[in-house]
């Protein structure tokens, strides 16, 4: 997974992403293209929402909120989707697209009107500091726009899915909405995570409805309602047991452990290594340090699709930063992806990564100068 919302990689940054995947048989590109910061595809149904938010900083409707106040960003245009699936299906390499609702969508309630409860009293902070950045489901306005916007993002993509995120809905969400507690009251909902599982079921059955697979972080299963259902694929990112959990409510899983498999992750705790540390620091070694299928877990086996690294792009502020971070550690989770458990170890990978630094650099893909 990329995260090009938080800062917008280049196509040919793209293109090159896709050829290092293909060089180690990975063979699905998650597409991370709308946060809080950016919705970053143009889109006919709702023009404004990637026209306004394609750019933030010094004169931009988005402050900026990572990288300084430097005006940065960008759109990518239907033509960059073609040329990037085109790449992609030659390399036999699938594109997931993603979205983010309800959370995460401060760019998006900023740029399209009535997504928010105007008597809404409540106060809900992200935990990057964000205030109300969630989108109500109560509200007539957020339906009109995401129903036909889910099904042209999906239209534009053979693989025929849509992440719809799903992550990190504030604390106490919709708590002071009075349409949402008349929504509540009208469904029979009791708690913000009723509300979000009711939502994501509804806009995941839209989808169903026009032969398109859902997907979703874990936090979509939560509610007394079942969650998302619709047989939404989930990925299991805070750790290994909500996807366990998940795949034993019937869900299938990816495994993305962020204790793992988070690439912006430091590779080390020196504090001259560069990365975020908020989940620690990932290793080389902890890329194969873990099981997709844990022990006592032997029963979900069925329902585990596969593994995932991810990359955030928040601490990104020119496209080369992302290379050390992700190489060598994408060997580990490709092998972790293709092998039978427990074949490569920490040192034999590390092993492995010292010959593969040759490669890498005929590639001219920096790696990390730790490994």
């Amino acid at each position: 997974m990329l995260d090009c919302a938080r800062h917008f990689f280049a196509v040919p940054t793209i293109l090159r992403l896709l050829d290092l995947m293909a060089l180690l048989k990975m063979n699905r590109f998650h597409w991370h293209v709308a946060n809080d910061e950016a919705f970053r595809l143009e889109i006919d149904t709702a023009p404004t929402l990637w026209q306004q938010t394609a750019f933030r900083g010094e004169g931009c409707l988005l402050p900026g909120l990572f990288g300084g106040g430097i005006r940065a960003g960008g759109t990518y245009s239907k033509s960059d989707v073609a040329l990037i699936l085109k790449r992609a299906a030659e390399l036999q390499i699938e594109v997931l697209p993603e979205i983010e609702i309800p959370a995460h969508s401060f760019a998006m309630i900023k740029t399209q009107p009535g997504l928010r409860d105007p008597g809404d009293n409540g106060e809900e902070r992200s935990v990057q500091g964000y205030l109300d950045n969630i989108v109500n489901p109560a509200m007539p306005a957020t339906w009109a726009l995401l129903e036909p916007l889910v099904l042209e993002i999906a239209a534009m993509f053979p693989m025929r899915a849509l992440h719809l995120g799903c992550d990190e809905a504030p604390h106490g969400a919709w708590s002071g909405s009075p349409a949402v507690a008349a929504l509540r009251a009208r469904e029979g909902l009791e708690s913000s995570d009723d509300v979000q599982g009711w939502m994501m079921a509804r806009l995941a059955a839209k989808l169903v409805e026009n032969g398109i697979r859902p997907a979703a972080w874990e936090e979509a299963a939560k509610g007394a309602n079942g969650g998302i259902g619709n047989g939404a694929l989930l990925f299991s990112w805070t750790g290994q047991g909500p996807g366990v959990e998940a795949a034993r409510r019937g869900y299938d899983v990816v495994m993305c452990p962020a204790q793992n498999a988070y690439f912006d992750l430091a590779h080390t705790p020196d504090p001259n290594d560069w990365g975020a540390t908020w989940a620690g620091t990932v290793s080389l070694e902890k890329t194969v340090d873990w099981d997709p299928i844990p022990k006592g877990a032997e029963d979900i086996a069925a329902r585990v699709a596969g593994v995932q690294s991810c990359f955030w792009g928040e601490i990104v502020t020119e496209d080369g930063q992302m290379e050390p971070l992700v190489a060598p550690r994408i060997l580990g989770i490709a092998t972790k992806a293709w092998e039978p458990m427990g074949t490569t170890t920490g040192p034999v990978l590390r092993s492995l990564a010292t010959l593969y630094a040759p490669l890498f650099a005929a590639m001219g893909w920096q790696h990390h100068s730790g490994a």
